[in-house]
């Protein structure tokens, strides 16, 4: 089977198995062939939200925004209640540099789906960019409250508490920090 052949077998395939090869490719960078197969889906079903989403995500690690934000404005529009959708919108905003967007995007995100821990992550980093330390303390701590494991993410309270001068608690966080390691990863 040649290269070429490999398209028209796919499109004959299982939207399932589109979308989880989307995911693949997705997840290992592959951003133009996850797309082509995006594109295949959303043709099927352009109302499905995680093609929609996924479809956001992919535009935005190619940094084209503007599409990276008409999927996700056509996720919401699909499913108003989809957080996700709110905090790759959010991301978009933060990118352009429209913080006050941005910030209102990923708390919606979270109103939505509390324990978000994305949401809460990307929330904190808008919120050091617009100089709101004090609430992005907030942030990263609740979303360590989620998930105690979090390396990153207890590493980068750690040294907003040392920026703010709060020593003791930026070395309770920066020793938690120390034993465990960093394994996640934003989209």
């Amino acid at each position: 089977m040649s290269v070429m052949e490999r398209p028209s077998i796919l499109r004959l395939a299982d939207p399932a198995r589109i979308a989880e090869l989307a995911h693949r490719e997705y997840q290992a960078g592959e951003y133009e062939r996850a797309e082509l197969h995006c594109m295949q889906l959303f043709h099927q079903d352009p109302e499905n939200t995680s093609t929609l989403l996924l479809l956001s995500s992919i535009h935005f690690q190619c940094r084209r925004m503007e599409r990276s934000a008409y999927f996700s404005h056509l996720a919401i529009k699909q499913n108003p209640l989809m957080a996700e959708a709110y905090s790759n919108l959010g991301n978009v905003f933060k990118e352009r540099g429209q913080l006050k967007e941005a910030i209102d995007n990923y708390r919606h995100a979270l109103s939505i789906k509390p324990d978000f821990i994305d949401g809460y992550i990307n929330l904190a980093a808008a919120l050091v960019a617009a100089g709101d330390m004090e609430s992005a303390v907030n942030a990263y701590a609740t979303a360590l409250q989620y998930n105690p494991d979090l390396y990153c993410v207890r590493s980068d309270l750690g040294n907003l508490l040392k920026a703010l001068g709060r020593l003791n608690e930026a070395k309770v966080s920066n020793h938690l920090s120390a034993s465990t390691r960093c394994d996640y990863r934003l989209p």
